[in-house]
């Protein structure tokens, strides 16, 4: 008989985000939004029947987390009291006496992966399951993988191993795993501690958190929904974020003007895009001393509902001009001071020299 499961991790509820380009409102709608996508699973588990969801470490953000954040985990477990809910926990939510999950009531269809030190094996009868796992209990982690290789396996039962780990990187201090030693002793390997969604082997999956957190997770984010009995497996990637965090690059040319430099970042994605995702440009090129990129990206931020911006563009000036006394000028004065100049501490120069004599910034 088929099994049916979900599989995610990273889940970082209640994360307080790094992101200094973030205002506090926008901090403040993103975790909620991971709040929202959270939901979207256990409303996805409930209507489709799973029976099993497997959540491979770093549920929530750990010393962030509050009682009120965890009732509410709790108020969403009810909803599913015919799924049986297996968490293990990872580097942000690892498991010692100053974790508040030790605190908490669970629901009775909840199964807390209490070994850091000894692996734990959960045997669900009804359908012929072993879930084998083991928690961390500190933030880095490198002395346990030898317990991973150790574990036996009665091969006729259904084996599946969830753990947060890393499987790429054998020499990282996040208990990295070789994955030539796990992929024939289990028949799935729900992993988490990564934030993109990767497939290592067919049967060695990370997840990746459902709900993006930064720029450095670019890409479709969801779930892993999954058909599993003995030698026989299916897997299917969901996505389910309700945002994506996505890069683009804009090369700039010195004789582009103000529109034209303006238009490439409005068209430099579909607008769909545009209104809903995270969006963080990287201009590169030269830029003509006459344009004040500051009002540019000033001006597109009306077509965005979130843009930041790389500056790795240079200040050139168009052409050489030759001045006579009449047109000569303080902000042309400037500007020759600069001429043939690429140091990045020169160009920040030129350009914070050009706002202030623009009367774009009020230097006190």
């Amino acid at each position: 008989m088929k099994i049916k499961f979900i599989h995610t991790s990273d889940l970082h509820l209640g994360m307080k985000f790094q992101n200094k380009n973030f205002s506090l409102k926008e901090r403040e709608k993103h975790r909620e939004e991971l709040w929202d996508t959270f939901e979207n699973i256990i409303n996805i588990v409930k209507s489709e029947n799973i029976p099993y969801l497997f959540i491979a470490g770093d549920m929530t953000a750990g010393e962030y987390v509050s009682f009120k954040s965890l009732k509410r985990i709790v108020k969403n477990f009810k909803k599913i009291e015919n799924t049986k809910i297996i968490i293990t926990c990872g580097s942000s939510d690892y498991l010692n006496i100053n974790n508040i999950y030790e605190y908490m009531e669970w629901p009775k269809n909840v199964y807390f992966i209490k070994g850091t030190d000894c692996i734990q094996k959960i045997y669900f009868e009804e359908h012929n399951l072993c879930i084998y796992s083991l928690s961390w209990d500190k933030q880095n982690s490198n002395e346990n993988s030898q317990l991973i290789y150790d574990i036996s396996v009665d091969e006729n039962k259904i084996n599946v191993l969830m753990l947060s780990c890393e499987v790429e990187n054998l020499n990282s201090n996040r208990l990295p795993i070789n994955e030539d030693l796990i992929k024939n002793k289990f028949d799935y390997c729900a992993l988490g501690g990564k934030h993109n969604f990767t497939e290592i082997k067919g049967n060695i999956m990370y997840s990746g958190t459902p709900e993006p957190l930064c720029f450095d997770e670019v890409g479709e984010h969801g779930i892993i929904k999954g058909e599993i009995e003995k030698n026989n497996l299916f897997l299917q990637f969901c996505p389910i974020a309700k945002r994506k965090f996505i890069k683009r690059n804009i090369e700039l040319d010195i004789c582009y003007g103000f529109n034209k430099i303006l238009d490439l970042i409005k068209f430099s994605g579909d607008t769909f895009s545009n209104i809903k995702d995270y969006v963080k440009v990287n201009l590169t090129g030269s830029v003509n001393t006459d344009v004040s990129i500051e009002e540019v990206e000033s001006e597109a931020k009306q077509f965005f509902y979130y843009i930041e911006f790389e500056e790795n563009f240079t200040y050139k000036n168009i052409e050489e001009k030759h001045y006579d006394s009449k047109e000569f000028n303080i902000i042309e004065s400037y500007k020759l001071q600069f001429e043939n100049h690429q140091d990045k501490l020169e160009q920040q120069a030129l350009e914070l020299g050009l706002k202030v004599l623009r009367k774009e910034k009020v230097v006190k």
